[in-house]
């Protein structure tokens, strides 16, 4: 199919047709950002040095010497997930990122409640990152002797988070990228370190992390789906469908790119951490594996310096997803309130100078300090940061399974490639595994209570979105409509 991108978000936008004279305190900046700011939203939202630092023990508890191969399987099956993201980007992008591509493909109802999960996904990993940032830096800040309750210090970073998300998106997207690419390079000094040294008992270079060393494929399967919530966020880069340049080259590549790079660093980095171990319950134990490594092998001085690149991935992440969720909510405001009326028009209100969407700021803000302040009496930060990441993480799969089924129904309209058709099956399948593994057995104790909210989040979404206002509205939608009028003229 020929690129459309020029006529949907490019120039000469599909949104931009409904208002000639288009308000600039209620638009985004178009075509600001190029490759590099693009990917930035992807990887920084997955946040793999973060991830990393501590992720190698967490599944070093699921699957033993096997972590290697359970992240190199996730990437393989995220990769079947990214596909269907990659089909719709190809074709036409919009700040609504779901929204705009399951809309295209299975009606706007259903668009507004896979951005509405998507949007919570957002919201509840920012929230679950102010946490995990507060917990890294205690750790950095404790060895120099200060010690600082974890919720002041998870509120400085909400604040700081807020003030760069205020702030151009060109800004905040490349403090985003040189945070990650920083805290990037010194893993990898340590790394390289490591590979030299040989490693516990010169074991470095043994590949026995990449075999199953004898557990089952159920056991495996956990840690193919614990990959999942390491992996996901490569989407991210979709949300900036309106403010990328040529978007529907940049934005693909930055899916791809960003899910292969994230995933890349989890399989090497989780290699090295078992073969510097002396045994895998020794790593299971550790409570920051890259920390103790670096201290071990270098020097306590870059255990410090490695602790200081958590800290920075994990601030990259949660301005990453504040950022994406700024951007649907602008978008979703958009769409309910297109006349640019009445209360619901704030959310599409952007900053005249930076054009960044400060009214759903506003919302996006508001929610996830909501969603940290109510874990705020758990004495440990990793707690609050388990349970409010995993809502996010049950919803996920959720918007991904919505999103591949929509890309097989765009297929399947759109030319019937037997290649593609196939690769979406598998991508459902996959999904349709991590969604049983997930919840049978059902979880235990706090975490059933976060299924139920799941569940309810979702039934929220459908609520608003069949609500007689709400859907004549999205009915309407003049974006949806001129996406589909335009692909079906041009198939």
């Amino acid at each position: 199919m020929t690129d459309i991108s020029d006529d949907i978000v490019n120039g000469d936008n599909a949104v931009e047709k409904v208002d000639s004279n288009i308000n600039l305190s209620h638009s985004l900046l178009r075509g600001q950002l190029k490759f590099v700011r693009t990917i930035a939203l992807s990887v920084g939202i997955q946040g793999p040095v973060a991830g990393v630092i501590v992720g190698p023990a967490v599944l070093a508890g699921l699957v033993g010497g096997a972590g290697a191969l359970a992240y190199l399987l996730g990437f393989i099956a995220m990769a079947f997930v990214a596909f269907a993201f990659i089909i719709f980007s190809k074709e036409f992008n919009s700040s609504g990122s779901i929204y705009t591509f399951n809309g295209s493909s299975l009606g706007p109802t259903y668009g507004f409640v896979s951005a509405w999960i998507l949007l919570l996904v957002y919201i509840s990993f920012a929230a679950g990152v102010y946490a995990s940032t507060a917990d890294i830096t205690q750790n950095f800040l404790s060895s120099f002797g200060v010690n600082i309750w974890w919720v002041w210090i998870a509120l400085a970073g909400f604040f700081l988070t807020m003030i760069f998300a205020y702030k151009s998106i060109k800004l905040s997207s490349i403090l985003i990228f040189t945070l990650e690419a920083l805290a990037v390079g010194l893993i990898t000094i340590v790394g390289i370190i490591v590979l030299i040294k040989g490693g516990y008992r010169h074991n470095a270079w043994s590949f026995k992390p990449f075999e199953p060393n004898g557990i089952s494929i159920s056991i495996l399967g956990l840690g193919v789906v614990n990959a999942f919530s390491a992996f996901s966020g490569f989407e991210g880069a979709t949300t900036l469908g309106e403010e990328s340049v040529r978007s529907t080259r940049t934005i693909p590549k930055a899916v791809f790119w960003s899910l292969l790079g994230s995933s890349f660093i989890y399989i090497v980095f989780t290699w090295i951490a078992n073969n510097a171990y002396s045994s895998t319950s020794a790593l299971a134990h550790a409570s920051a594996p890259f920390v103790t490594i670096a201290a071990n092998n270098v020097g306590s001085w870059m255990g410090n310096l490695i602790n200081f690149a958590g800290v920075i991935s994990s601030f990259g992440a949660q301005l990453a997803c504040i950022n994406a969720a700024n951007r649907i909510i602008f978008a979703l405001g958009r769409e309910v309130s297109p006349e640019g009326t009445g209360i619901l028009s704030q959310l599409t209100r952007t900053h005249r100078r930076y054009r960044s969407p400060i009214g759903a700021l506003v919302v996006s803000g508001g929610l996830s300090l909501a969603g940290l302040l109510m874990f705020s009496m758990e004495s440990s930060p990793i707690r609050a940061l388990t349970i409010i990441v995993e809502l996010g993480a049950y919803l996920i799969i959720v918007a991904y399974l919505m999103t591949v089924v929509a890309a097989l129904v765009w297929v399947w309209k759109h030319g019937r490639n037997p290649v593609k058709l196939t690769i979406l099956f598998v991508g459902i399948g996959i999904l349709a595994y991590v969604l049983y593994d997930t919840f049978f057995p059902f979880p235990s104790a706090p975490f059933n209570l976060v299924v139920f909210s799941a569940i309810a989040c979702v039934g929220a979404g459908i609520v608003v979105a069949l609500l007689p206002k709400v859907r004549s509205k999205l009915m309407a939608s003049k974006l949806i409509l001129s996406v589909q009028n335009l692909t079906g003229r041009l198939d």
